[in-house]
């Protein structure tokens, strides 16, 4: 399946201008989004079709992932 993927912040590099489609597996989840870019994805936010979502999320044909990096502050 493919997911459209918008990284922000300090992420924008791992992909061509910060935003994409990629290719994944028919089952996949959150979580492969952040495998196959090498994010940090313990510590992301990760946002699927405007809610905010745990790594574990199901994903399907046409979605729209946002990852945020973690933040710090205090």
């Amino acid at each position: 399946m493919r997911v459209h993927v918008t990284l922000r912040g300090t992420l924008v590099d791992r992909l061509p201008g910060g935003s994409g489609e990629i290719e994944l597996a028919d089952d996949a989840t959150v979580a492969a989004v952040s495998d196959r870019l090498d994010l940090p994805g313990g510590h992301c936010v990760f946002v699927l079709n405007g809610a905010t979502v745990k790594r574990d999320a199901a994903l399907s044909q046409g979605d729209r992932v946002q990852v945020f990096p973690p933040m710090a502050g205090g």
